[in-house]
């Protein structure tokens, strides 16, 4: 749902350094974690940024 898209827009902020206030210096990779469907459905993603 809506928060598991606002995970992974977060972690693509953070690997291109456009998080502004809540940046983490170096940040590379990210992951994403959302559950829903009564926390029986579970999505996960990892977001690299450019080498």
């Amino acid at each position: 749902g809506a928060t598991g898209l606002q995970r992974v827009a977060e972690a693509a902020l953070q690997v291109t350094e456009k998080a502004g206030a809540h940046q983490i210096s170096g940040a590379k990779t990210a992951l994403a974690h959302a559950m829903g469907g009564m926390d029986q459905l579970n999505g996960l993603m990892i977001i690299a940024g450019n080498p």
